[in-house]
């Protein structure tokens, strides 16, 4: 498990980086000033861009990944499925018991006029925090630098997952906080999954 975080030190400590810093930023802006903010930058190639993004984070798109890593990648996609179930049982947790009551932009914004919400999305309402498609997109970021070789590919599935993350708050289902959430829970989840497996049920170093 050592060499797989120095062969990723760069990708994993950019990612740090920047939700360390997010996490800061947060702690100073409100969450519903911030979304009005981030609300009024759209456009339409923007609507249409993050509409069919946001389906990277999707449990559909797991399933795909999982059968295509089935025919070259059999073990990976066990520790795939696993680290999924895992980051899917701690959000839906979080949201059904924890933060139940925590509503989404939509329902706390539905008398603010001014709110843009993208045409042609169904909008959820209730349990906002944290945000399950953020989880899945950062599960398939680290799952995907474990198969990658070079450097850029790693950085294309960081930023991939960033975007994925954020079209939740352009599309208005979720709060920035919630993204922030799902990300830590989807990357940590995996990581600790991959850990386990390396350490415990595989012998030898790579997997």
């Amino acid at each position: 498990m050592n060499n797989f975080f120095k062969e990723n030190r760069y990708v994993l400590g950019t990612f740090a980086v920047v939700w360390a810093l997010s996490v800061v930023f947060q702690a100073f802006v409100p969450k519903s000033a911030l979304h009005l903010f981030l609300n009024r930058f759209h456009a339409p190639f923007f609507d249409l861009f993050f509409k069919y993004l946001t389906w990277l984070g999707s449990g559909w798109t797991v399933v795909a990944i999982i059968l295509i890593m089935l025919f070259r990648h059999a073990r990976t996609a066990v520790v795939f499925l696993m680290g999924n179930l895992l980051n899917t049982g701690i959000v839906q947790g979080m949201k059904n018991y924890l933060f139940s009551g925590v509503l989404r932009p939509a329902g706390s914004f539905k008398d603010v006029q001014s709110l843009y919400l993208v045409p042609g999305v169904d909008m959820n309402i209730h349990y906002s925090f944290p945000s399950g498609h953020s989880a899945t997109a950062f599960g398939i970021f680290v799952i995907m630098i474990l198969l990658s070789k070079k450097q850029w590919q790693k950085f294309l599935w960081l930023f991939a997952a960033m975007l994925t993350a954020y079209s939740r708050v352009y599309l208005s289902q979720h709060f920035f906080q919630d993204i922030l959430a799902g990300s830590f829970i989807g990357t940590a989840g995996m990581l600790f999954v991959i850990w386990l497996f390396r350490a415990y049920l595989w012998k030898e170093k790579r997997g």
